[in-house]
């Protein structure tokens, strides 16, 4: 099934670059959660997450596939330009859904019992496109589910929401500004076909500004963060580097420079880093 051309499709399906935008923060509620390292465990949460993300990409690419076909910019994916057989993807979302559901059993029953949740969200996000344009932040929430879900996976108890909440509310806002940003790329073919998304509903101006307003708060809800936890000014610093690839994001978004979207997943390690080295240096 998996020979190296069908390897190469696969990656490109789920575009697994992307996982780098939320693994680091999957690691970020995991480490903040646990009393005491245990390997195993950790293997067991980079499963969940690396397969969960997998779901998702694919489930999207599923549903979207007749908006994919349609889009220039996207009408070369393996789905819609059928380079990829039916048959394939779904053996591959067959064994994605088995991998996490096997590894959230073996975490713990909790995690167990919560695991439905995120494929719901998974499924539903795509179909919002075609009737909001709150889309960008339902996407913010469900993947803000990550970092709460590495918490609860730390520690089996429900009660680590509380370490990772300001984690979690920082995602909806950094990936909601994001996703909005991502968005002005099909600006022209959203507008004519009437798909919902902030640029298209505002207006590419107005999205630059709402897209800055998230990056704006998620910069905030750190600073409180650390703020909570009398952190050193080490964290500080390595905050206002956060602050500046939020800028760097908006300026170059603004001239249309979209190079910028492969260096995004920087900003998901970068938070990884601050929180890790904040635990050490309290």
């Amino acid at each position: 099934m998996f020979d190296r051309k069908n390897t190469s499709l696969a990656l490109e399906l789920v575009t697994f670059s992307h996982t780098l935008f939320v693994l680091p923060l999957i690691l970020a509620g995991y480490v903040v959660s646990f009393d005491e390292f245990n390997l195993l465990n950790f293997v067991l949460i980079l499963c969940c997450a690396v397969s969960a993300r997998t779901i998702g990409m694919i489930l999207n690419r599923i549903i979207d596939s007749d908006i994919d076909l349609q889009n220039p910019r996207t009408s070369n994916r393996p789905i819609p330009a059928r380079r990829i057989s039916n048959r394939f993807v779904l053996n591959f979302l067959g064994i994605s859904l088995a991998i996490f559901f096997i590894s959230s059993w073996l975490i713990c029953d909790l995690v167990l019992i919560l695991a439905p949740i995120p494929i719901i969200f998974f499924f539903i996000y795509p179909y919002l496109k075609r009737y909001t344009f709150m889309c960008h932040f339902f996407l913010g929430i469900t993947l803000s589910l990550g970092p709460l879900a590495g918490g609860v996976a730390a520690s089996c108890s429900i009660q680590s929401i509380y370490e990772t909440f300001h984690i979690a509310l920082f995602t909806i806002f950094w990936i909601s500004g994001f996703d909005i940003l991502y968005a002005l790329q099909d600006f022209d073919y959203d507008s004519k076909k009437g798909i919902y998304s902030i640029p298209a509903y505002f207006g590419k101006k107005k999205a630059i500004v709402i897209s800055s307003i998230c990056f704006f708060l998620s910069s905030i809800t750190i600073f409180y963060y650390l703020y909570i936890k009398e952190s050193h000014v080490f964290s500080y610093l390595l905050l206002i580097f956060l602050v500046l690839g939020f800028l760097v994001q908006i300026l170059r978004c603004s001239r249309l420079d979209f190079s910028f979207f492969k260096y995004n997943s920087y900003i998901g390690f970068l938070i990884l880093i601050l929180i890790f080295s904040d635990i050490l240096l309290r």
